[in-house]
């Protein structure tokens, strides 16, 4: 079996999102995301067997983002409600970022999910249990005094959840940032009064 350049495959999954952003998943070729990166079609073919592998290759590519970036929070010395904060607000700015990325994310969205429902739901699976370790860190470390952790967790979740939009809604409205910020202080103190 051929061994295939990683760099050339972070290249077509970099080509593959710019170009869907900008046309769409039904206006892109393989053959357009081929010659953005500078490859013959046949080149790209051994790294993708077709449109729908680049399509689920580019969520993975969000979602394995999504892990570096959380392992550097978690792992940081930040206290509990900075990392809290933190994880939060590069949650918010990957979500927007992907959202506004192009005037096609909600179909791109709507591919992805349509080819691998499962995603969405491990990707709301890790934000939970990430919110939820840095929680118990929090009650280890005395930042926080929550009497019902899976009621407080759950709570909060649907508060935040405001400012995730799925960009495959119509945008109606835009999170602001600082409202989320607003939200999570709100919390923060709450749980650290009790």
């Amino acid at each position: 079996m051929q061994r295939l350049d990683e760099t050339k495959r972070a290249a077509i999954l970099n080509a593959a999102k710019q170009r869907l952003g900008q046309y769409g998943v039904r206006k892109t070729t393989m053959q357009e995301i081929a010659g953005d990166v500078g490859l013959a079609v046949g080149t790209l073919y051994l790294y993708f067997k077709n449109k729908n592998q680049i399509l689920i290759a580019v969520a993975e590519s969000y979602s394995n983002q999504h892990a570096v970036d959380a392992e550097a929070i978690l792992r940081s010395p930040l206290s509990p409600p900075e990392k809290l904060k933190s994880y939060l607000c590069n949650r918010f700015r990957a979500v927007q970022d992907n959202r506004l990325g192009g005037s096609h994310a909600g179909e791109l969205a709507r591919a992805v999910i349509r080819l691998k429902p499962e995603l969405q739901a491990e990707q709301n699976k890790i934000v939970r249990d990430n919110v939820l370790g840095i929680l118990q860190e929090g009650i280890e470390q005395q930042f926080f005094k929550i009497d019902d952790l899976a009621q407080d967790l759950e709570v909060f979740l649907y508060s935040i959840g405001y400012f995730f939009p799925m960009p495959t809604t119509e945008q109606f409205y835009e999170p602001e940032e600082a409202k989320l910020c607003f939200v999570i202080h709100w919390f923060v103190q709450h749980w650290a009064q009790q």
